[in-house]
């Protein structure tokens, strides 16, 4: 009689300890896709934000793809290399391909991290002249590395 009893009690304590691990659903992520080619478009004046109704300079829109094995086969940025002008005012939109990456310009104080799959963006307005090293964090040493010349 006992057994049954113990083994009632260890059937419900299972079952309640499986019901509370499971059941919740991951939060919702916004994510705005960029276009599909990763090249500099035509200075934005200014745009509207719908939001909040004020007006906002996003200067000229760069995309950046960050690649993978996992989407064209090797860790890179495409393109791998910027070239802006001192007060140039850019917004990069950085799509990333199937894997974490990270945007890190360490000299500039830029650091994003995007998931796989998603985009991100950061505007930026380069006050000084210089050669600045972007990389991805987990890839640099595979060779996903990239520069930045400001004249």
């Amino acid at each position: 009689m006992h057994r049954i009893v113990l083994m009632g009690i260890m059937i419900v304590a299972a079952s309640l300890a499986l019901i509370s691990c499971g059941g919740e659903t991951p939060a919702e992520t916004t994510v705005r896709k960029a276009s599909p080619s990763p090249v500099p478009r035509a200075p934005v004046e200014e745009t509207a934000s719908e939001a909040e109704g004020t007006v906002v300079d996003r200067g000229t829109e760069v995309f950046i793809t960050m690649q993978d094995p996992g989407g064209s086969g090797e860790y890179l940025y495409d393109p791998p290399d910027l070239n802006f002008s001192v007060g140039d005012k850019v917004t990069l939109v950085l799509e990333s391909e199937s894997e974490f990456h990270t945007f890190t310009v360490e000299d500039l104080g830029i650091d994003l991290a995007i998931a796989g799959g998603n985009v991100d963006e950061v505007t930026f307005t380069f006050d000084s002249s210089g050669t600045y090293q972007y990389i991805c964090i987990p890839h640099q040493e595979l060779g996903m590395v990239g520069t930045i010349t400001v004249n």
